[in-house]
């Protein structure tokens, strides 16, 4: 009976002992630890995940706009831990956000929006109860500054093309931007 009885003893210190080693690496997770987030560069950008929390220190690599990955720590300070299929490091909080991009958070690089042969489109409506339009916008993202808010039927003259966005001219104003393909159509 007393060698069952510090068998049970022995066995229930070393549960409480490997249970109390776990606590801190819980307590330093953070806010988020383990959250996943989803890089978010307005313009199209990459983030730079770096060695330590600090502008200065050595990149080890940069992800594109909508990667995800797993936030370990918020550092609270503008900086967070954060992890990947291949690397850990810190990045800059403000780049992070909680969802999935959109394809127009994504953004094109403009260098990969290729010239075409000029031609007439028309914005679109946003839905069937307005006759407003999205914004011609200065980069080829929804982040970007928007030149101003088009409306149904306002005439653009398509110059070059990508897979989201199109490169255009304003016939209205002459400003030249970008607009999101969903919303413009061959006139």
């Amino acid at each position: 009976m007393k060698k069952n009885l510090k068998k049970v003893i022995s066995i229930a210190v070393i549960v409480m002992i490997v249970f109390a080693l776990t606590i801190p690496s819980f307590a330093s997770a953070g806010q988020y630890g383990g959250k996943d987030m989803w890089v978010y560069c307005p313009n199209g950008g990459r983030l730079c995940v770096r060695m330590d929390p600090q502008e200065n220190s050595y990149v080890l690599t940069k992800l594109t706009n909508g990667t995800k990955v797993d936030l370990m720590e918020d550092l609270g300070n503008g900086w967070a831990k954060i992890e990947t299929y291949d690397y850990a490091g810190y990045v800059k909080t403000q780049y992070l956000q909680s969802r999935p991009l959109t394809k127009y958070q994504v953004g094109e690089n403009a260098n990969n929006i290729i010239a075409v042969n000029p031609y007439i489109a028309t914005a679109k409506a946003l839905n069937a109860k307005t006759t407003r339009s999205v914004g011609l916008r200065v980069e080829p993202t929804k982040a970007c500054k928007a030149i101003r808010r088009l409306e149904a039927g306002d005439q653009l003259e398509v110059i070059a093309r990508g897979s989201v966005w199109s490169k255009v001219i304003d016939m209205k104003t002459g400003n030249i931007g970008y607009v999101a393909n969903d919303y413009i159509e061959a006139a």
